[in-house]
């Protein structure tokens, strides 16, 4: 346990200085739905729940900023030339065509054609994402959940994945589930987190589909976001308690992991007592068992 509070001290500690930072990129990226062409262009129909991307949507891709510029990008790529191509892409996003902003930030973010830049990633994402075209919308919200080179902003996360589920994209209906689970930026709600689940396996994501399935067993924990969060779960024992067995964080909305991480901890500790409170009782069953018995080696009872 001790361990337990440090990593949690540590954890803390690091969040402190990450609020230090500038805080005017916790509002740096707005929270819009795509309209116009873009909105047509990737095939998106308010209320629809996936996206529609068909042949017909091809006219109105052509009418993006730049998409002239775009096309030519596919050429060299198909040609070897990926460094070429991402010189052609950069000309069509810094024109403002959110397609090709979201096509740069995915080269950086996999340095093809450029060097590996998550910092490039994020800005080109931003961009993209500012004018509601959801896959970025996605990605911004991971980096604003995990704190990747900004400060943790779960409640703008949540707001990031709820406009790109609502818009049909089946990452961001998992991101969004995954935070209803968790409680990342919204009120933690299991049902809930199942309905996004479920929108994203239907749409053929795998990981959307399996947890679906056992969080509709009400028995089943909630499970943790990362390596930390294990060792808590596991390392104090609360997965075999019912402190986690449907014993979610119901309503619950964190606002960063630390609060999380404390509410985890928290929860560990109780069931530390929980346990010694058992011990505790089965010992004095025990005492008074064999003082009923008559027996003159009973030891001490129980004590608190």
């Amino acid at each position: 346990m001790r361990l337990l509070m440090l990593s949690v001290r540590f954890i803390m500690l690091g969040l402190v200085l990450s609020w230090m930072m500038d805080s005017r990129s916790l509002a740096a990226v707005p929270v819009v739905m795509a309209s116009g062409v873009l909105q047509k262009c990737l095939g998106i129909e308010p209320g629809a729940g996936k996206m529609q991307r068909t042949a017909a949507a091809r006219q109105y891709c052509q009418q993006l900023p730049a998409n002239d510029i775009y096309d030519q990008a596919g050429q060299r790529f198909q040609a070897g030339d990926h460094a070429g191509a991402a010189k052609i892409v950069l000309r069509a996003a810094e024109a403002g065509n959110a397609v090709a902003q979201l096509r740069l930030a995915l080269l950086y973010d996999q340095g093809d054609g450029v060097q590996q830049s998550a910092k490039a990633a994020f800005e080109w994402y931003s961009r993209a994402a500012a004018q509601g075209e959801p896959e970025s919308q996605n990605q911004v919200g991971l980096f604003y959940e995990l704190g990747e080179g900004v400060p943790e902003n779960w409640d703008l996360a949540a707001r990031l994945f709820q406009a790109s589920a609502q818009q049909g994209w089946m990452k961001g209906q998992f991101s969004l589930g995954r935070a209803y689970q968790f409680g990342i930026g919204v009120p933690q709600n299991r049902q809930t987190a199942v309905a996004w689940f479920a929108k994203a396996g239907a749409q053929g994501n795998a990981k959307g589909d399996y947890w679906a399935k056992w969080l509709r067993d009400g028995t089943n924990n909630i499970g943790f976001r990362n390596d930390t969060e294990h060792s808590i779960v596991i390392g104090g024992k609360l997965r075999f308690t019912a402190r986690l067995m449907g014993g979610d964080p119901y309503g619950i909305t964190f606002h960063n992991s630390a609060q999380r991480v404390l509410w985890l901890a928290g929860q560990s500790k109780a069931a530390d007592r929980d346990e010694a409170e058992v011990f505790r009782m089965m010992r004095q069953a025990a005492y008074n068992d064999c003082r009923q018995a008559g027996r003159d080696n009973c030891g001490a009872a129980g004590t608190p």
